[in-house]
């Protein structure tokens, strides 16, 4: 494969994987292999496994020892593609979409690889369908352990899902068909747990956990038609909008505990998890969690009706004093409860009532997904104490993209801010070294 036309596959299929990714240079390398990690956490990717000339590429995160396995095998099932002599345009674009499935079959399992590819297109295209007048939502799970090869009732799950009452067996929530790892149709599995508060996956999603370990893979068609696949019990990928999102769970929580300076893992992940069940409402919303020696910096941004918590309406109010806010008059007499009681105030009151003391990390996981769809930002300290939800933002002069990203970015001035938009994508965005917003990671960038 030549360079240029490698350079046209990187970003016309590569992009859709890794929306941050960007081409630095060109390199030379010797390696017989497609893609390679280096110690900074960039790769270097070549389209022929016997040239030479290849291209180095990073993102805002490092590149996982699985990114390598993904890409390699892309590449080699897009040159394989491109040995067939007289295909279509079109066609061949529709080869490379199933060899981007493929490849990411073969980073959850060598043994099942095939079939989780099958699965993964006949879900693709089970999704087109409905059932009385109803889109349909189903469930697989891949167990790589099992063999039904000598059964006398087998049958192939592509003969199953093909028939009519197949859109009215499983929910890919609580119920799932399992086949082996050759594709045959094992049994009916019906998961009576309940949904877990630590999970890494959509909160709704989270059943499936228990039963997706090392050796099963599970993939489920959710009724808007996205693909989600869980192995080794976690969420791994998921397809949305028709683009392909692969999850770094655990490395994007150590970075948010890292960037947030706060001792307490279980915030940086209950932060994280809270904004990937947002991602699948598809609300919206921004989770800012403040530096220590931000915080009443961060206050000169938010308005005190949009305060739920005593410590900083008495912090807020200080600062109004101070700048002779004309609003001051009107609560520099009366207390927290009063301020409260105002009628005007009905949102805090209530959001006060329902936090009840509690950290963010303590709450309920539904209940922190819904605070954070509320409209505005959800406003955390250093510890954890909830400052304010539904936090209309006063934006900095000069900040740049939509209402919510220039609120995020605003706050990112004070610690770290994750703005989640209406269609899905996740951006968390912390100061640079020279004090400038940018952004530390991107999940589902759809924009």
């Amino acid at each position: 494969m030549i360079l240029t036309h490698f350079k046209e596959i990187l970003n016309n299929f590569i992009f859709y994987l890794y929306p941050t990714f960007e081409i630095t240079e060109e390199v030379e390398f010797y390696d017989q292999q497609y893609a390679s990690l280096n110690d900074d956490g960039t790769l270097n990717i070549k389209g022929d496994i016997h040239g030479i000339k290849g291209y180095k590429i990073k993102r805002e995160r490092p590149f996982l020892p699985e990114d390598c396995t993904l890409l390699t095998s892309f590449i080699s099932e897009v040159n394989l593609i491109e040995s067939y002599p007289n295909l279509s345009e079109e066609y061949v674009e529709t080869l490379i979409q199933s060899a981007l499935n493929k490849a990411i079959a073969t980073t959850l399992s060598t043994v099942s690889t095939s079939t989780i590819t099958m699965v993964i297109n006949s879900l693709s295209k089970f999704s087109e369908r409905t059932y009385e007048g109803r889109n349909i939502s189903f469930g697989v799970v891949i167990n790589d352990k099992i063999s039904c090869k000598n059964r006398v009732d087998n049958v192939y799950f592509t003969n199953f899902i093909s028939s009519p009452f197949a859109a009215v067996l499983t929910n890919g929530t609580e119920s799932f068909i399992e086949v082996d790892s050759d594709g045959y149709v094992n049994r009916y599995v019906q998961l009576n747990s309940e949904k877990s508060d630590l999970a890494l996956a959509p909160y709704n999603y989270t059943r499936i956990l228990e039963y997706s370990g090392e050796d099963v893979t599970a993939i489920v068609l959710t009724a808007k038609g996205e693909i989600l696949i869980y192995h080794d019990s976690e969420l791994r990928y998921t397809k949305r909008g028709g683009r392909w999102n692969p999850y770094s769970h655990k490395e994007t929580i150590k970075l948010i505990h890292e960037r947030s300076k706060n001792d307490n893992l279980l915030f940086a992940k209950a932060v994280y998890l809270t904004a990937i069940d947002v991602s699948f409402t598809q609300t919206g919303g921004i989770i800012s969690f403040l530096d220590e020696n931000e915080v009443q910096n961060a206050l000169n941004h938010i308005n005190i009706k949009d305060i739920c918590n005593e410590k900083y309406f008495e912090i807020k109010r200080k600062l109004m004093a101070e700048s002779n806010d004309p609003e001051y008059e009107s609560i520099k007499n009366i207390t927290f409860e009063e301020f409260l009681k105002l009628k005007q105030n009905i949102k805090s009151c209530l959001l006060n009532r329902l936090i009840d003391g509690r950290k963010f990390f303590m709450l309920y996981r539904k209940l922190r997904q819904e605070l954070v769809g509320i409209d505005g930002a959800t406003i955390i300290d250093y510890n954890g104490d909830i400052v304010a939800i539904g936090a209309i933002v006063k934006i900095e002069a000069g900040s740049t993209g939509g209402g919510r990203v220039a609120a995020a970015r605003t706050l990112s001035h004070y610690g770290i801010s994750i703005e989640i938009s209406s269609d899905s994508s996740i951006k968390g965005f912390a100061l640079d070294e020279n004090d400038e917003p940018e952004a530390i990671f991107t999940i589902s960038d759809f924009q």
